[in-house]
C-alpha cells in the first residue's frame, strides 16, 4: 500500500470541515503551520491501495493575496500547494453555490495540479430544484467530479476510488485571457527559474499582474521588470487584475450555462422563514441572547446531571483509594495526605468538568454547523460598528467561548489592522469553557435554583466588558470607522450526528488533556506546599504551611473584592489561574480538599470501593431521572440546583470560606475580567505584540478589580458604608485618570506595526519548505 499526501481545499461554509471528519474519522492530529499560530488539521484514511494523509488547508475563497496586512489563510494555502507537498488535492465545491466556487477550482486547475473536485451539498441543491450534469462538469474542467452529500456520508467510497485511479488532470483551456494578458503573463514566466514547471510559472506570472503579492516575493523577479510589463499593459487595458478576475467568472458563467439549470435554481423557502425572525432588525438580539442561555443550561443542567458519576467516582477511586492504599501500604501520613490531595484531587477537579464542557462543545459545534453563527455575526453588526468594527468580527469573539486562544488568531481574518487590534483585545473578556468549570462548581455551592441564572449572567457581562472595552480604544488609542462588512450567510442544514460528535471530542479531548497536566502539576506543588512550613518543618494544618503563610501577605489586597483575611486560598487560587483559568477549580478544590482531609478523618476499615462507585452511580441515575422530570422540564433551573445545606465537604468549606454569594459573585466577576491564561498571552503577543499584550494584562486587572469592587461594595454598602463609599469613589476616580491618559497616549501609538510585524513574518515570507 503506497503513502500519499492529499491536500483539502475549498471556500469557508462548502462542508470542507464535515467531509474531513467523514474520511479521517477519530483519526486526527491538530497543530500549527509553521512560523504562525493557524490551526494546521491532519488525518489518516485508508483507500483500496493507498494510505492517505489527509492536510485540511484553511478555507479560502481564492488564491489571490492582494494585501499583506490580510488573507494569512490565502498565504498558506497557496505556499503548500505551490511547494508540492500534495500529491493531489481534493477541492470541495458547493453544489448549490457552483458558480462562486469555481472561481478558486479555475485557479487550481490552471495551476496544473493533479485534482479532484467533490461537489458537496447535492441534497441542497436539488431543494433548489439545481440540477447538475455531472459528466458534463467533468468534461469542462478535465478532472474527476464526485457527487457527495458529506453530511450524509453519500459518496465517500466513490471519492476513494478517484483518489486510486486519478493521475493528472486532462489539458482543457479552461480561461481565454486577452492577448495582452497572455504575453505578459509569458514574458514573466520567462524570467523565472527555469527549475519551476511552464504552467506553474505562467500561474504565478498572472497571478503577479492580477496584483497577488505572495507570487510576487516568490517568482525571483524584481519590481523593475514586473512594472515594465505593468507599464506595457496599462497602456493597452485600464485594469489588468479586472480583466483577469472578469475572463475566470466569463468562463465560469459558461461552464455553469453548460452544466446547470442556473436560471431554474430557487432559493431555500425554510432559510428565507426563519432568518426573517433569527436577523429581524429588532427579535436577533433577543434570539441570540436566549440561544446563549440555552446552551448555559443545556450544559449545566443536562452536563450536571451525569457529574455524580465523575465527582463521586474520582473521589472514590483517586482520594479515598489512595488515602486507603497509604494506609495498607504503611506510607507515612504527609506522604497519603501528599498523593491524595495532589495527585487525587488533580484528578478529582478535571473529571467532574467533563460533561458539562462535553455539552457546551456539543451545543457549539451543533450552532456552527446549522449556519446559526453566522447570523449571529449578521445580527451583531450594528452594534459592532458602533464600536468602528465590521460585524464579522463578531465571529471569532464568538469562538472565545469556547476557548480565546482560537478567538484572539481568529481577529486576523479582519482586514484593517485596527479592527483585528479592537477584536484582540475584546476577546479575553468572552468565557471560555474553562471559566465555565469555575462558574458551574461556584452555581452548585452558592446559586440553589439561580445556579444557570448567575451563569448567564456572567456571560452577558463578559460581552458587555468586551463591547465597553471596544468603546474605550475607539474613543482612544484607536480611533477610526469600520470597513465594509460582507458575509456569506450560509444556508440552514441539520448537522451531521458523526461530525457533530467528532468536533465535541476534539475539543473535550483538548480540555481534560491541557487542563489535566497543569492541575494536575499545580495540585502536587501545593500540596508539597500545604505540607512544610516556611522553615521546612512539617505541619499539622494547613494554616500553618508555607503557602498559607505567604498567601496572608497578599490576600488584604482583595477585601474590597469580598475576600476576607483568613481566606488566602483564594488568592492562590488567582495567582495559579493566571497559568490556565481551570487551575482556579483544581487550586481552590486542592486547599478546600485538605481542609476537609484534616476535619474529616477517613477510616479505612469502613473504606468499600464497590459501594462508593455504586452509590455514586444511583446518584448519577437519581439526578438523570430528576433533571427529565416533568417538575423539572416545567421548571428548567431547578436542575442546576446546588446543595446549599451542605455542611461538610469541599463545598461545605467553600461556602464558609466565602461567607455569601455576594463575595462568591464577586469573586466570580474578577475570575471572569482579569489576566488571560499564558496560553492567550502568547497568542496575543504573537499575534499584535509584547505591548499589546502587556497592555490586555493591565487593562483586565484593572476592569476585573474595579468592577469586582463596585459589585461587593454596593451589595454591602449598609454593613459599611464609609469604608464601601471610599472605595467606589477610589475606583471611578482611578478610571478616569486612565482613560485620560489613554486618550492623550494615543499619538504614541504605532498601530500597523504592532498589528502587522507578525503577520508579515508568515511562513510564505520563508524559504521554502517551512510551511510543512
Amino acid at each position: 500500500m503506497k503513502k500519499m499526501t492529499i491536500g483539502l481545499i475549498g471556500n469557508p461554509n462548502s462542508g470542507k470541515t464535515t467531509l474531513f471528519n467523514q474520511l479521517t474519522g477519530a483519526r486526527q492530529r491538530v497543530g500549527n503551520w509553521a512560523g504562525v499560530t493557524v490551526e494546521r488539521k491532519e488525518g489518516q484514511f485508508t483507500t483500496t491501495d493507498n494510505q492517505v494523509t489527509l492536510v485540511d488547508l484553511p478555507g479560502t475563497y481564492s488564491l489571490t493575496t492582494i494585501s499583506a496586512q490580510t488573507s494569512l489563510d490565502e498565504q498558506i494555502a497557496c505556499h503548500y500547494i505551490l511547494n508540492g507537498d500534495a500529491d493531489l488535492l481534493i477541492n470541495v465545491v458547493d453544489a448549490s453555490n457552483l458558480e462562486r466556487n469555481l472561481y478558486l477550482t479555475l485557479q487550481l486547475l490552471e495551476l496544473g495540479v493533479p485534482c479532484i473536485i467533490a461537489l458537496n451539498m447535492l441534497d441542497i441543491a436539488e431543494k433548489q430544484k439545481l440540477r447538475i450534469d455531472i459528466d458534463a462538469l467533468a468534461t469542462r474542467l478535465g478532472c474527476p467530479v464526485i457527487p457527495l452529500v458529506s453530511t450524509r456520508g453519500r459518496g465517500i467510497e466513490a471519492l476513494k476510488l478517484a483518489i486510486d485511479r486519478h493521475q493528472t488532470n486532462n489539458e482543457v483551456e479552461l480561461v481565454h485571457y486577452a492577448l495582452p494578458l497572455s504575453r505578459e503573463a509569458s514574458t514573466l514566466a520567462e524570467q523565472m527559474p527555469q527549475e519551476i514547471p511552464w504552467q506553474q510559472r505562467r500561474w504565478m506570472g498572472l497571478q503577479m499582474l492580477e496584483g497577488d503579492i505572495y507570487s510576487r516575493a516568490n517568482a525571483g523577479i524584481d519590481d523593475a521588470q514586473l512594472q515594465t510589463s505593468l507599464s506595457r499593459l496599462q497602456a493597452e487595458m485600464d485594469d489588468p487584475a479586472l480583466h483577469i478576475a472578469d475572463a475566470r467568472y466569463q468562463s465560469i458563467a459558461a461552464i455553469c450555462d453548460t452544466v446547470s439549470n442556473t436560471l431554474t435554481a430557487e432559493p431555500s423557502r425554510f432559510t428565507a422563514a426563519v432568518d426573517r425572525i433569527i436577523i429581524n432588525r429588532f427579535l436577533g438580539l433577543p434570539v441570540f441572547l436566549f440561544v446563549m442561555y440555552l446552551m448555559f443550561l443545556f450544559a449545566i443542567n443536562i452536563g450536571g446531571a451525569f457529574s455524580p458519576i465523575f465527582d463521586a467516582g474520582s473521589v472514590a477511586v483517586f482520594i479515598h483509594g489512595i488515602q486507603w492504599l497509604g494506609y495498607t501500604l504503611h506510607f507515612p501520613d504527609w506522604l497519603t495526605v501528599f498523593l491524595a490531595q495532589g495527585l487525587g484531587g488533580g484528578v478529582n477537579t478535571v473529571l467532574p468538568l467533563v460533561p458539562q464542557l462535553g455539552m457546551m462543545y456539543l451545543f457549539m459545534s451543533f450552532l456552527e454547523d446549522s449556519g446559526y453563527m453566522a447570523r449571529a455575526a449578521f445580527v451583531m453588526d450594528r452594534l459592532m460598528q458602533s464600536l468602528g468594527l465590521p460585524g464579522k468580527s463578531f465571529v471569532p469573539l464568538i469562538v472565545g467561548f469556547g476557548c480565546n486562544v482560537p478567538s484572539v488568531m481568529g481577529a486576523r481574518t479582519l482586514d484593517a489592522p485596527r479592527e483585528r487590534l479592537i477584536t484582540i483585545m475584546m476577546a479575553p473578556f468572552m468565557s471560555c469553557g474553562a471559566r465555565l468549570a469555575i462558574f458551574a462548581v461556584f452555581a452548585a455551592a452558592f446559586f440553589g435554583q439561580q445556579g444557570a441564572v448567575a451563569v448567564f449572567s456572567l456571560y452577558v457581562l463578559g460581552i458587555v466588558m468586551a463591547i465597553l472595552t471596544g468603546l474605550m480604544l475607539k474613543y482612544t488609542l484607536l480611533r477610526g470607522e469600520a470597513s465594509p462588512f460582507v458575509m456569506e450567510l450560509p444556508v440552514y442544514h441539520v448537522p451531521h450526528l458523526k461530525s457533530l460528535l467528532l468536533q465535541t471530542w476534539q475539543r473535550l479531548k483538548g480540555f481534560v488533556i491541557r487542563a489535566g497536566k497543569v492541575i494536575i502539576i499545580v495540585s502536587i506543588f501545593l500540596s508539597a506546599m500545604n505540607s512544610f512550613s516556611l522553615d521546612g518543618r512539617t505541619v499539622n494544618t494547613i494554616n500553618d504551611s508555607a503557602l498559607a503563610s505567604i498567601s496572608r501577605v497578599f490576600t488584604p489586597l482583595l477585601e474590597p473584592i469580598g475576600v476576607h483575611g483568613d481566606h488566602w486560598q483564594a488568592t492562590v487560587g488567582l495567582v495559579t489561574g493566571a497559568m490556565a483559568k481551570e487551575v482556579v477549580v483544581g487550586t481552590l478544590n486542592t486547599l478546600y480538599t485538605a481542609e476537609n482531609i484534616e476535619q474529616e478523618a477517613f477510616n479505612p476499615a469502613q473504606f468499600s470501593l464497590t459501594d462508593e462507585l455504586t452509590a455514586a452511580l444511583e446518584e448519577t441515575g437519581s439526578s438523570i431521572k430528576e433533571t427529565f422530570s416533568l417538575s423539572v422540564l416545567a421548571n428548567p433551573i431547578e436542575a442546576s440546583k446546588g446543595d446549599g445545606e451542605m455542611a461538610t465537604g469541599t463545598m461545605g468549606v467553600m461556602s464558609q470560606k466565602f461567607g455569601s454569594a455576594a463575595a462568591a459573585y464577586s469573586y466570580l466577576i474578577f475570575v471572569l475580567l482579569y489576566v488571560p491564561c499564558i496560553t492567550a498571552m502568547g497568542a496575543i503577543a504573537r499575534e499584535a505584540s509584547r505591548g499589546w499584550m502587556g497592555f490586555s494584562v493591565l487593562w483586565g486587572l484593572n476592569i476585573a478589580y474595579s468592577l469586582s469592587t463596585l459589585f461587593y461594595q454596593t451589595v454591602t454598602f449598609r454593613q459599611h458604608p464609609i469604608y464601601s463609599l471610599t472605595c467606589i469613589l477610589a475606583v471611578i476616580l482611578f478610571n478616569v485618570v486612565v482613560i485620560g491618559l489613554l486618550r492623550r497616549a494615543r499619538s504614541r501609538v504605532d498601530v500597523n506595526l504592532l498589528a502587522t510585524r507578525k503577520t508579515v513574518a508568515s511562513c510564505c515570507d520563508s524559504p521554502a519548505g517551512d510551511c510543512h
